[in-house]
């Protein structure tokens, strides 16, 4: 897709993410590095955030949108489905020789 300057930025979405993230890797860093912990660990988690959300943002601008990372339950609707597009009331696709919907006469002979 193109840059489009009017496309929204999830920037909630976003900055929720990268907490995420660092809430994650703070506990995995402390669990690692117990003995070893240095305010340069933090400093690298911090820096991320900027570079996180810049790379986002200019993603998002080009159209990317990253699946929720919640999970559609088997009684909830999809997207797919909400929008009319469910696969039980998809029309049959056109036949070809390849289905047999071709011509019904038979082959010129035993192929051998």
């Amino acid at each position: 897709m193109a840059w489009d300057a009017n496309r929204p930025v999830p920037w909630k979405r976003l900055v929720r993410e990268w907490l995420v993230y660092v809430a994650i890797m703070t506990v995995i860093l402390l669990i690692i590095y117990r003995d070893r912990l240095s305010p340069s660990l933090f400093a690298g988690l911090l820096v991320s955030g900027p570079i996180y959300l810049v790379i986002g943002g200019i993603l998002a601008k080009f159209g990317y949108q990253r699946p929720s990372l919640r999970r559609a339950s088997p009684g909830t609707p999809t997207q797919a489905a909400s929008s009319g597009a469910s696969s039980s009331t998809r029309s049959k696709p056109a036949p070809t020789k390849r289905t047999g919907g071709g011509s019904s006469r038979p082959s010129g002979g035993a192929r051998r």
